[in-house]
């Protein structure tokens, strides 16, 4: 079978990862393990990861009792609240950390793109705490901000940060300055927005779309015949929806330390865009998030990019641009599968193992359905849905860690349930008049 190699891959490196031995190294490395006692690091991992989302939902005398019931001892839950301490974050952080490490080793390219050959989608997400973490701060209150660096086309997290839900995003933005490559295509939205951090990728010969703050100004000319300001909220006034005016390269700021040149594409919004937009700035509005979108252009959308014409017509610029949601629907399971974001009052080291314990948790659903996709594409030329396959590899999970103790030939069959499955229930629901991520890409499929 074609995908006999990607599947014993898979199980390798799960078994690897989750096998007693490595587990029980890390917790002594860590420090999580001084001497034997009830609770196991192999049984904490699992209370932390693959128990439906327990820590951060359930009482300390609902998790002695789960425990018991799993484990076939009791604990008390004083006890368990001790094991709750910062050696047990560093004993999961450096699990994820060796799972995220072997990406690599199972990820495989979808098909290969005619411009580029990778798609780097940069984007993060943001959840209230319901207590004053100290190492939290937030907008208004405490929270908490993940940040993901996320490869489209071989589905594989290529930078990952926890911090803050204050600081900027930005940060991330310098972090990865380095390891761009001619051939990258990096899709940023308004908050990864900086004139020095853009110059820098520009020198990396790597593509770049973004979109702009609403105070960013447009300049055609030249130092020596001065400088006339574009304005294509005006240029695009009486134009009807879905209208494009494509300006060239152009100065993109004011001042030469936040100014660059680039090419700027302008469109009118449709009638439905516009609509979408406006409640998605309400709702963050509400959440007391700022909004970088000023009123005056809120009709038109506004790229910057270093793509040439030749290269990619700017009717094909905005599609492509499109593909950048795809991050988003990861971030919605996150939430609506994973429950990253529920979270009772409780100290903040159980708060912090609830938070890489669940971070463990997508990682490896994640690089089991992105091994689906392919595995959908390859062999049945169908599109999958990433939603619908990270939730079916989700369910597996507690199946598969404790198939680790039976042996490899039992996680194998595992994964290969994992792939039915998704065949059968995976597969994306194409609405009429709607592009997906496969016709933006010119992907065929039945």
């Amino acid at each position: 079978m074609v995908f006999d190699k990607q599947i014993k891959a898979m199980s390798q490196v799960i078994r690897q990862t989750f096998h007693p031995d490595f587990i029980q190294k890390t917790a002594y490395e860590t420090g999580f393990q001084q001497r034997k006692g009830k609770l196991t690091p192999e049984a904490f991992l699992v209370l932390c990861t693959f128990l439906q989302h327990s820590i951060s939902q359930k009482s300390l005398r609902n998790l002695s009792t789960k425990f018991s019931y799993e484990y076939l001892t009791t604990i008390t839950k004083q006890g368990l609240n001790e094991r709750f301490n910062t050696k047990a974050v560093s004993f999961l952080k450096q699990i994820y950390d060796r799972l995220a490490d072997q990406q690599g080793e199972v990820s495989s390219m979808l098909e290969n793109h005619s411009l580029f050959s990778r798609i780097r989608i940069m984007d993060a997400t943001s959840f209230r705490l319901p207590r004053n973490y100290k190492d939290y701060p937030g907008v208004q209150g405490h929270g908490v901000k993940v940040q993901l660096e996320y490869e489209y086309l071989n589905g594989e997290f290529l930078y990952h940060s926890v911090s803050r839900e204050s600081k900027s995003d930005k940060d991330a933005a310098r972090d990865v300055l380095g390891t761009h490559q001619p051939g990258d295509l990096l899709l940023r939205d308004l908050g990864y927005y900086s004139a020095s951090i853009i110059r820098e990728i520009f020198k990396t010969e790597a593509s770049l779309i973004t979109r702009v703050p609403s105070q960013t100004k447009f300049w055609l000319g030249s130092t020596k015949e001065g400088w006339t300001q574009v304005k294509p909220e005006e240029d695009l006034k009486d134009c009807r929806g879905g209208e494009t005016i494509d300006y060239g390269f152009i100065k993109v700021g004011g001042d030469s330390r936040n100014s660059f040149v680039a090419r700027v594409v302008a469109r009118k919004l449709t009638t439905e865009q516009r609509k979408r937009r406006d409640r998605a700035l309400q709702l963050k509005r509400q959440k007391g998030h700022q909004t970088l979108s000023a009123q005056e252009r809120n009709s038109i959308q506004i790229l910057v990019t270093n793509i040439t014409h030749e290269n990619l017509k700017a009717q094909d610029l905005y599609p492509l641009y499109t593909l950048r949601w795809q991050i988003e629907i990861l971030f919605k399971t996150w939430k609506s599968l994973f429950e990253i974001d529920e979270v009772q009052k409780m100290k903040q080291a159980r708060f912090e193992c609830h938070l890489y314990g669940t971070l463990i948790e997508i990682l490896l659903s994640s690089m089991l359905a992105f091994q689906c996709r392919l595995y959908l594409h390859t062999i049945h030329q169908a599109e999958a849905s990433e939603y619908k396959c990270i939730d079916t590899a989700r369910e597996s999970l507690h199946y598969l860690i404790t198939a680790v103790k039976t042996g490899g030939e039992q996680v194998t069959l595992m994964i290969r349930l994992v792939h039915e499955n998704a065949r059968i229930h995976g597969r994306k629901e194409h609405r009429k008049n709607h592009i997906s991520p496969f016709d933006v890409l010119g992907i065929t499929y039945k």
